[in-house]
């Protein structure tokens, strides 16, 4: 299995660096395009060029129409200045499956040898025509045991994917997947301040399930799903006050969760909503709390530096105050455009600021650029 995915997919899932102009991280989520280009900067990457494009479809329509993806690419090329033709994307989540791989490498096997060899006594399901790639997870101390990420997707999907991508005239010069992409992100965080990684803990808000990603110093240490969503939410509020959906999506956007800088009323309608969410910010909570646990008993009970969130429900007015009341860590927004140097103006801020596709789509990016950490790290 794994000579065969480094012959046929080697060129695919490595990056290609060195040569200008940079790759492109690509995001097709299910409402918006996400793209984001970089460049080598004397203080780290620059943002040369972000668009965030709403495809007026669902994700599979759009990747069912090459022509309709290459319309919206050729858009985003006029509003912003990007380069070329590669890119580096990732499958649609519902294409992959991820899971955590406890294993032990025997003497005289590979390191990827080991992995095929417990994953197909774990998986009940054939993998010749399977691609698979992982990432060995950070151990503090040298241990026989061991455990990888694993990313798994069938060929077929894998190869009508990239013809897609090819129809739409791009070249694709790396998959990933989106955790890894985020965490090549985070390891930005604070680079250039501190003498070493923090350790840092990711709340992904989803509009069906939200994601806790560990990354410890450079490394991704774990990403798990829970059950926490901007849909629990709104049935929440339909179960609870009898409001409907789209009408539960406009009090959290206009009011939100608790705010103080509104009028009576709406200060009365955003504290019913903090009110009637709050179980399911405790179980979030719950969760967290399970998450931090794990992560002590790997790291001889460390802990994390800093708790970052990203998504929509990250942009509810009112939510920082609700999670400082729930983490004893503040969390703060993770934000491409804060941590690296940009000229975009507030206006084409706005639009990207909201969406958890947009830090994906920098961390895609940030594969295919020369990186120079800071000397102090």
């Amino acid at each position: 299995m794994s000579e065969t995915l480094q012959r046929v997919f080697a060129s695919l899932w490595r990056s290609v660096a060195g040569r200008e102009p940079y790759d492109i991280g690509m995001l097709i989520g299910q409402e918006m395009l996400h793209l984001m280009q970089l460049r080598p900067g004397p203080a780290g990457p620059v943002i040369l060029a972000a668009s965030s494009i709403s495809h007026e479809s669902s994700r599979d329509d759009l990747i069912a129409d090459p022509l309709r993806l290459k319309s919206l690419i050729k858009r985003a090329f006029a509003e912003q200045p990007f380069h070329g033709n590669r890119v580096v994307t990732c499958l649609p989540s519902d294409h992959v499956r991820m899971l955590l791989l406890n294993y032990t490498v025997a003497e005289g096997a590979s390191e990827s040898d080991s992995v095929i060899r417990e994953l197909r006594e774990r998986v009940h399901e054939e993998l010749d025509g399977m691609v698979v790639d992982f990432i060995p997870v950070r151990q503090e101390h040298p241990s026989p045991s061991k455990e990888a990420i694993v990313a798994m997707a069938a060929r077929n999907k894998v190869m009508d994917y990239l013809d897609m991508m090819s129809r739409a005239g791009l070249q694709v010069t790396a998959l990933d997947v989106v955790p890894i992409a985020l965490a090549r992100l985070m390891s930005w965080i604070n680079a250039a301040e501190t003498t070493a990684f923090p350790n840092l803990l990711l709340i992904n808000f989803g509009s069906l399930s939200s994601y806790l990603t560990v990354i410890w110093g450079r490394r991704l240490m774990l990403d798990r799903p829970v059950e926490f969503s901007e849909q629990r939410l709104l049935s929440r509020l339909k179960n609870i006050l009898d409001i409907a959906e789209p009408e539960g999506m406009h009090l959290l956007l206009e009011h939100g969760l608790g705010t103080s800088a509104e009028s009576d009323d709406g200060k009365e309608i955003s504290h019913t909503l903090k009110e009637v969410l709050r179980p399911e910010f405790a179980a979030l909570k719950a969760e967290v709390n399970k998450t931090l646990v794990y992560t002590a008993s790997r790291t001889h009970g460390r802990s994390i530096d800093g708790i970052y969130v990203v998504g929509s429900i990250a942009h509810y007015p009112g939510i920082h105050d609700l999670l400082r009341e729930q983490f004893s860590v503040p969390p703060k927004i993770l934000d491409p455009c804060s941590i690296f140097e940009h000229h975009l103006t507030d206006k084409e801020l706005s639009w990207l600021r909201p969406h958890s596709g947009v830090a994906a789509a920098a961390g895609l990016a940030l594969r295919g650029v020369p990186i120079l950490w800071p000397t102090s790290i």
